[in-house]
């Protein structure tokens, strides 16, 4: 166990290294790895690890390219996939290898705009890791991103709303009483930022939700500010049943 945590210490210390450098360079902004702009680009057929390395003058590609090289190989080959569900197992599968260098980005606490993270977000979405998620949209938030084309909404309207989109999605198969506490976390990370009445009335339509079972009377409170929102939310028989049940 020892052994494991001080494996897992370096390997958050080392991606928090890392990152530190990728924010530091703007070669790894996908907007200008998009206009082949400071570094050779791949295409989406050739192996990363056969990717172009640098020269002595710049950084080990492994330090510096190596991810935002492998992430843009990786959405352009998600980007040819026309089947929705497909996309997300792939993303699925994709996404682990991410992981430690989000912790990593995330850990410095102040960066610049990241167009890759803030996409990465829109994955953890899209497989239901809705922790890490919010690890991003809190780092995007504080850190003022905006979300790269070809989204048009600000990063507190996408994160809620496909958020709130994906827990309603799963409600009928899934207690989503274990995502109480985070969803709390998205209402509590968003309360300031603006945007549409219908987005942030799906989001305490789905807080209602994983409240109802285990905290009927605060499900009463969320169903009712989400019907204030939207009056079309969709949860007045939701409020109805509580508020007879708690007659």
């Amino acid at each position: 166990m020892k052994s494991n945590s001080l494996r897992d210490h370096f390997t958050r210390t080392n991606a928090a290294k890392k990152a530190k450098a990728a924010n530091n360079d703007p070669r790894l902004s996908a907007q200008v790895l998009g206009r082949r702009a400071g570094i050779a680009m791949v295409s989406q057929s050739t192996p990363i690890s056969d990717a172009p390395s640098e020269t002595d003058s710049g950084a080990a590609p492994e330090n510096v390219g190596g991810i935002a090289l492998k992430f843009w190989n990786d959405d352009q080959n998600l980007s040819g996939i026309q089947s929705i569900s497909h996309k997300k197992e792939l993303k699925a599968e994709l996404l682990p290898s991410y992981l430690p260098w989000i912790e990593g980005t995330i850990a410095e606490g102040v960066g610049g705009q990241d167009d890759m993270l803030v996409k990465l977000m829109v994955w953890c979405l899209d497989t239901h890791d809705f922790k890490t998620a919010i690890d991003i949209a809190e780092y995007a938030l504080l850190n003022d991103f905006v979300m790269p084309e070809p989204f048009i909404r600000d990063v507190a309207t996408v994160f809620v709303e496909q958020l709130s989109d994906e827990l309603l999605s799963i409600r009928k198969d899934t207690d989503t009483a274990v995502y109480a506490d985070l969803i709390q976390r998205a209402i509590d990370s968003t309360t300031s930022q603006d945007m549409p009445d219908q987005v942030r009335a799906k989001l305490y339509r789905a807080f209602g939700d994983s409240l109802k079972d285990a905290k009927p009377d605060e499900a009463i409170t969320a169903y009712e500010i989400a019907i204030k929102l939207d009056d079309k939310v969709g949860c007045k028989k939701d409020l109805a049943q509580l508020t007879k049940a708690g007659e």
